[in-house]
């Protein structure tokens, strides 16, 4: 049953999984256990180059936690376990050894913009519509995103804009504060989404995972600290082997050949 709900494609070096939980792709407790459980998966796979995560369906990527779980946990334990599990789902992804790509249609709410967002690349289709309006629903958001992750990246005063007013917003809108990579036609979404995953995959793995960390550690940590990080990690990554096969590649004027992670 959990893999229905989370489906697993390959195509060559991309993995495209898909979030399957109708009619919204809800994010239940089943559904998170599920993608973690995927993820495994493309972590096991030593081909795998990038992932391309989206929803099924036409109506939504993820309209947000499933409410209809919320309303009937019985106890504040059950409760506090949910929430630690979407902070959970939004660590695995940010850390997630293998760059995702979201590809966001329709419907993106709550829980929703959170694993949207928490992605490295995010295409957005023009039909999308964006929502973090936790207080209309006596709530705030709890998952890492709307009140630790998207101060830093909108600013204070447009974060205040999405969370008080918990209004919806269209794709150009994401996309003018930052939140997504590019806006393309619905019928585009797919084809835009692995355009920038197999550019992502001809790069160095090595070479992108380092900038990943780096951005990640960035985004918590000091100035000093990011200047140490910084020298540490280019010691690293100009003493592996792709830092040597991509010159030569250039000079040779064909396409590098990286080695794995």
């Amino acid at each position: 049953m959990t893999e229905s709900l989370v489906r697993l494609e390959k195509q060559g070096a991309i993995t495209i999984i898909t979030l399957d939980n109708p009619p919204v792709n809800a994010a239940s407790t089943k559904l998170m256990n599920a993608l973690h459980a995927r993820l495994d998966e493309v972590e096991r796979d030593r081909e795998a180059r990038c992932v391309i995560l989206t929803g099924a369906g036409d109506r939504a990527f993820c309209a947000g936690g499933d409410l209809r779980e919320e309303k009937d946990f019985g106890s504040p334990e059950a409760s506090k376990a949910f929430r630690a599990l979407g902070r959970k789902t939004l660590n695995r992804l940010e850390a997630f050894p293998i760059p995702i790509v979201a590809a966001i249609h329709g419907f993106c709410i709550g829980g929703g913009t959170a694993i949207g967002w928490a992605c490295d690349i995010r295409i957005a289709a023009d039909n999308s519509v964006f929502r973090a309006g936790d207080a209309y629903i006596g709530m705030v958001p709890s998952w890492g995103m709307g009140l630790t992750r998207l101060p830093r990246y909108v600013g204070r005063n447009r974060a205040l804009d999405i969370l008080l007013l918990g209004q919806d917003f269209d794709a150009q809108t994401a996309y003018e504060f930052g939140l997504v990579t590019k806006v393309v036609k619905k019928e585009d979404l797919a084809k835009e989404a692995m355009k920038a995953a197999e550019r992502i995959a001809s790069a160095s793995p090595f070479a992108i995972k380092a900038t990943r960390d780096a951005i990640a550690f960035n985004s918590r940590e000091s100035w000093k600290d990011m200047v140490d990080f910084e020298i540490d990690i280019c010691e690293k990554v100009f003493a592996h082997p792709d830092a040597h096969e991509g010159p030569k590649a250039f000079s040779e004027k064909r396409k590098p050949k990286f080695g794995a992670l």
